[in-house]
């Protein structure tokens, strides 16, 4: 694991006023949830996205350093970031204090890898699960799980059940829930329907002529 650090204050106010006169002075709030309560935290945006780099949506575990705590070195995790829409800047975030000898279930993103035979035939690639729920100790969480595509046809679905899960790590979520597949083509669907519509149409007979001016002769009759 990387020796990463992060050093906090505790925030003297709490609630939105409390937040909004953190972010006037050109930090963030923050809370981290600990073993046995919270604490509100005052935290610098800058050093917060340099910690993170180019791992920001990975899980990195980092030691939480709480101005005026004697025992500050806290292992934490990132439990949420909220972002502005706009800018795409940190306004708030949230940790979660962790035991390194205690299991934690956690959402470790997946990746897929490989080329699918039925995207080369045509087909579109869904990826219907983005992150996978497991349990394991700090110091095995990966960062990330790889979904194998090389050889998913058109039509085809891979499960949870089918990935390969590191050693060490247990599944949270359900075996049976899907991840990715490979879809038909829209183009061959379109036709699929027109040949279906075509079929149909070809057995109907027209409206009998003959028939119509029967009808339209006994109207007359009667109207007479």
């Amino acid at each position: 694991m990387e020796n990463l650090s992060l050093s906090v204050n505790k925030r003297a106010l709490k609630g939105k006023s409390g937040a909004r006169a953190v972010r006037k002075a050109g930090n963030i709030p923050g809370v981290v949830y600990g073993i046995k309560d919270s604490t509100p935290l005052t935290i610098s945006p800058k050093e917060l996205e340099a910690l993170l780099g180019t791992r920001a949506g990975a899980n990195v575990i980092f030691q939480l350093n709480v101005e005026g705590e004697a025992a500050s070195d806290r292992p934490v995790i990132v439990k949420e970031l909220q972002r502005d829409p706009m800018k795409d800047t940190i306004v708030h975030a949230d940790f979660l204090e962790i035991r390194m000898d205690e299991k934690i279930e956690i959402a470790v993103p997946l990746s897929l890898s490989g080329e699918s035979p039925g995207e080369k035939m045509g087909g579109t690639v869904s990826q219907l699960l983005r992150e996978l729920e497991v349990s394991c100790l700090p110091n095995a969480i990966p960062e990330q799980i790889e979904v194998d595509v090389s050889e998913v046809e058109i039509g085809d679905v891979i499960h949870v059940r089918d990935l390969l899960i590191p050693e060490g790590v247990e599944l949270v979520a359900d075996p049976d829930d899907p991840v990715m597949t490979v879809m038909v083509p829209v183009e061959e669907e379109e036709e699929e329907v027109e040949d279906e519509f075509d079929v149909e149409g070809e057995g109907e007979d027209a409206p009998d002529a003959e028939a119509s001016d029967d009808e339209g002769d006994k109207a007359a009759e009667s109207s007479d």
